[in-house]
């Protein structure tokens, strides 16, 4: 019985997939109708009812804030959600299999459930993950920005100019963000909107730090190469200060490596002799 119903469960589960990917558009023609349908409702588009009603209980603009902090641009929430359940039904079938691979009937039904559930939320551990890998590279690289545009800026250059020197010298999640501020303010839209819109997707502390002394620098028109010269030794510093903290926690983390692995060791080698000897026939 448990048998058919996990063959029907996973027979359900590939047919709603099949009928959510159904009807797929070219990429460019699903993202004019994504940004068409968000100007509109505020829902984003789906290929057919289910992923409709799916999409209906998964609050979009959270998961497409999660997915800009990530920085994956290029993949839309309705891509998400659908690799979720994606991921959901691989885990239950590798479940399934694995149970019937070791012979355990009593496991037919609970390996697929908990490995579906693995499956589901996967994902989202993996967003963020790069989440706070991305925002850890915005920091690690913040001070080298500010240095840059600062100093190219106190030569006579203007900021934009100066910022896109630095985002083509520079490598990484910062380099893209500025690349894309730039952008924006090409196409007509104000700096510091651009700047705040960066600070909004990264949700990186420096980087917002950094996105407000500028704006209220350029707004109240003061020097804005002296501040973001100060920007960046205040950055190397909260950065070292991160680092001796880091290195201040090292101990008490080595704790349970050293209980785990190498006292065992050091008992067999000091009592291993004496037992030995103890135990030899006299």
């Amino acid at each position: 019985m448990f048998p058919a119903l996990i063959a029907a469960l996973s027979s359900a589960t590939l047919f709603v997939l099949i009928v959510a990917l159904l009807g797929s558009r070219s990429d460019a023609s699903r993202r004019v109708a994504e940004l068409e349908s968000f100007n509109r409702s505020g829902d984003a588009p789906s290929q057919s009812k289910v992923m409709r009603r799916v999409l209906a209980s998964v609050d979009k603009s959270a998961v497409g804030a999660k997915l800009a902090e990530a920085g994956w641009y290029s993949t839309t929430v309705t891509q998400f959600v659908v690799s979720r359940f994606i991921a959901a039904g691989v885990g239950a079938g590798l479940g399934f299999f694995g149970a019937i691979a070791l012979h355990e009937p009593n496991f037919l039904l609970l390996a697929p459930l908990i490995a579906g559930v693995v499956g589901f939320v996967a994902p989202s551990f993996v967003v963020d993950s790069a989440c706070k890998k991305r925002k850890q590279q915005i920091a690690r690289r913040i001070p080298d920005l500010l240095d840059m545009v600062s100093t190219t800026v106190e030569a006579g250059t203007a900021l934009n100019a100066a910022l896109a020197t630095a985002a083509g010298s520079l490598e990484g999640p910062l380099s893209e963000e500025v690349r894309i501020v730039l952008s924006d303010v090409r196409l007509g839209r104000s700096r510091a909107d651009a700047f705040t819109a960066m600070a909004t997707r990264a949700k990186q502390e420096d980087l917002s730090a950094m996105v407000t002394a500028i704006v209220q620098t350029e707004r109240l028109g003061g020097n804005i190469g002296g501040v973001l010269d100060e920007l960046a030794h205040e950055a190397r510093a909260r950065r070292l200060a991160n680092a001796e903290a880091i290195a201040a926690r090292l101990p008490v983390l080595m704790i349970l490596p050293m209980a785990f692995f190498m006292l065992p060791a050091l008992f067999v080698m000091i009592f291993t002799p004496v037992i030995a000897q103890m135990l030899a026939p006299k």
